[in-house]
């Protein structure tokens, strides 16, 4: 009988998809800072603090996310929150005040995203591949890198035909308009769903492997969440959302204040992102071969060698060096969050656990943001903010070396 194609290929090829679109979406705030303080007079505080807001209704909102993942499966939850996510950005795109702009984009949006981001896309696969989850993961979130190198320069160019209402606009419709059908089309929670597309014997063997491990406890989520092993996992992540959101909503306008122009540092951000396609591929890979927790403490030597760049000189040269150097870590650490999850506490309520994640992550985002905007607000540069975040990674990677890594057993051979 002829072999069909593993049908958890196609998921990840639509996961792939899907998050450039919401790569390109949630990273791109940063080229909005400037239209918006200059057609409405706001500093950059308030509109980060906007920024603020989005992450941290989004922290919140991908614990339910995970949650209606686990009982409703992916074609319900990425369709609907793309759906929202396209009502929330044409909504901003109208916006006149900052109480809009808060419901618009710190809220709407905020929810849409959240149902179709990183957390959401790895533990949709981590239902198909057993082995391999962090290296599989990190090829559907380099998507997310390619958002970034594609649509960020594209809404950037759209701005400076059209002004920022029409770009932001097209770019949420858009959002709609790929993510809905993928999702609907050929999205699947696990093996049990593909019905006629897969074989009784390769399904049965996929729901077999990709199942709970039986040398995993299956803890409560509570229980789970008070542990020491996890709250030590949340503070390295933590610290990974404000590095990280400090960098994707500030690296524009401190590229803008240094004499670059509004499309040449949007296209420095974008090239950013797509170098981050090496970075997340290469430490995925890693933690295949070393487990999770050494390759996610060496996500963040770069990043204290690119702040340290800064405090060396902030000359255009070294601004393209710290945002490149920045950019190979930027999504490394995403993968590793459900392939840990997996490794320590099975996958019973991984989209849970990895929502969780998230959620820490991008409350340390939330943070981040702000903190950036206003230290720049109150002292006219980014210098202290730069100096923070050295010393957060030097935290971090602390924090990655005390989790205890408990190395489950792993096939030799993946599904498929």
């Amino acid at each position: 009988m002829e072999r069909k194609l593993f049908y958890g290929w196609y998921v990840l090829a639509a996961s792939f998809l899907i998050l450039v679109l919401e790569g390109g979406v949630r990273f791109s705030f940063g080229i909005l800072i400037s239209p918006l303080a200059s057609e409405f007079s706001w500093n950059r505080g308030a509109i980060t603090l906007v920024f603020t807001a989005n992450m941290i209704v989004f922290g919140f909102s991908q614990l339910l996310a995970g949650r209606l993942l686990d009982r409703f499966g992916p074609r319900v939850v990425f369709s609907t929150s793309a759906l929202i996510v396209t009502i929330g950005m044409i909504l901003t795109a109208q916006m006149n005040s900052l109480l809009e702009f808060h419901l618009y984009y710190g809220v709407i949006t905020a929810v849409g995203v959240s149902g179709i981001t990183v957390g959401v896309v790895s533990s949709t696969l981590s239902g198909w591949f057993r082995s391999m989850r962090g290296f599989v993961s990190g090829v559907a979130i380099s998507g997310t890198a390619l958002g970034q190198f594609l649509i960020i320069p594209g809404i950037a160019f759209l701005m400076g035909r059209f002004g920022w209402r029409m770009a932001w606009g097209i770019a949420g419709f858009f959002v709609s308009l790929v993510i809905v059908p993928i999702a609907l089309l050929v999205l699947r929670k696990d093996p049990s769903e593909t019905g006629p597309h897969l074989s009784r014997s390769a399904g049965e063997r996929a729901l077999r492997e990709a199942g709970s491990d039986p040398d995993v406890p299956q803890l409560g989520v509570s229980r789970i969440l008070r542990s020491r092993n996890f709250i030590v996992i949340g503070l390295t992540y933590f610290i990974c959302g404000f590095q990280d959101f400090l960098y994707v909503t500030q690296l524009i306008p401190f590229a803008l204040d240094r004499g670059f122009s509004n499309q040449e540092a949007s296209n420095l951000q974008g090239l950013a992102g797509f170098l981050s396609i090496a970075g997340l591929l290469f430490f995925s890979f890693l933690s295949e071969k070393l487990g999770r927790k050494i390759p996610l403490s060496l996500t963040f030597v770069p990043r204290f060698l690119s702040f340290a760049l800064l405090f060396y000189s902030s000359e255009k040269p070294f601004i393209y060096a710290y945002a490149l150097l920045f950019g190979f870590t930027l999504m490394a650490s995403a993968p590793l969050a459900s392939a840990i999850v997996g490794d320590l506490y099975g996958f019973k309520n991984i989209g849970t656990l990895t929502g969780a994640i998230f959620w820490i992550h991008h409350l340390g985002g939330s943070l981040g943001a702000y903190a950036g905007g206003l230290v720049y607000d109150l002292m006219g540069s980014y210098r202290l903010a730069f100096a923070f975040v050295l010393f957060l990674a030097v935290m971090a990677v602390l924090t990655s070396i005390l989790i205890l890594e408990k190395r489950s057993p792993v096939p030799k051979s993946g599904v498929g």
